[in-house]
């Protein structure tokens, strides 16, 4: 996870956490744009992407690896977390008992409790094919392109049907409301306008019940804000890093 660095770079880094079944690669325009101003770092979680083969099934476990990353990588340095939903979930987790120089977070599409429609699991049981479908079209705006779709669907494919099993069963059992008004750290708060899986009333939710936090909706946008605003997403990160 040793960012490239061209020596501009200010503090503090950046650590950025994926969601359910998917990998480094959905940050990958957030990646770009903060090259060269802060340190990045993509984490890919167990089970996911290069990491190991296996997952976790507690939002707590993948936090646990979280907390053993950044106690490496940060340690008597400041740095930000950001997350997208099941990520986002592991950053409130983490951030109610925070390391040591964790300044900010950053929760992109995400909410304190993810219950999952048992719908889901029944799919990835019995017909995954069904599953990809349902998630190329709803976890995106209606005016979302379609070759955006088609590749993040690439990407959830390419991880073990079993990982992307326990990661929504960590989902499921994720509910982390009565814990909110422990989390101190300012938060910056991102969810698409059109997010039907995590819609926008989960991160008013957070905004409500967070001290310092502010939410930011952004238009046109689905549960994959980062891929398909890219632009208003890192607008958004940069302005909260700059305060």
């Amino acid at each position: 996870m040793e960012p490239e660095k061209t020596g501009s770079e200010t503090e503090p880094s950046l650590l950025f956490i994926h969601g359910a079944g998917c990998n480094a690669s959905v940050w990958e325009a957030q990646s770009e744009y903060f090259a060269g101003k802060h340190p990045i770092y993509l984490l890919e979680l167990p089970g996911h992407g290069g990491s190991s083969p296996e997952g976790e099934a507690l939002i707590s476990s993948y936090s646990a690896w979280v907390r053993l990353a950044a106690s490496s990588l940060f340690a008597g340095k400041p740095f930000v977390l950001a997350g997208h939903s099941m990520g986002g979930a592991v950053v409130l987790e983490t951030a109610v008992d925070p390391p040591e120089t964790l300044t900010g977070i950053v929760l992109v599409g995400t909410g304190a409790r993810l219950a999952v429609t048992r719908i889901i699991f029944q799919m990835l049981q019995e017909d995954p094919e069904a599953f990809f479908h349902t998630i190329g079209q709803f976890a995106f705006s209606p005016s979302t392109p379609i070759e955006k779709r088609e590749l993040f669907v690439r990407t959830v494919r390419q991880c073990p049907r079993a990982v992307i099993f326990n990661d929504f069963k960590a989902c499921d059992g994720f509910d982390i409301r009565n814990r909110l008004d422990r989390i101190r750290v300012p938060a910056l708060i991102l969810c698409g306008a059109d997010d039907q899986l995590t819609p926008t009333k989960f991160s008013a939710y957070l905004q409500a019940n967070i001290a310092s936090s502010r939410l930011i909706t952004i238009p046109e946008a689905g549960h994959l804000v980062m891929i398909e605003k890219p632009a208003a997403v890192n607008q958004a990160i940069e302005t909260f890093l700059a305060e």
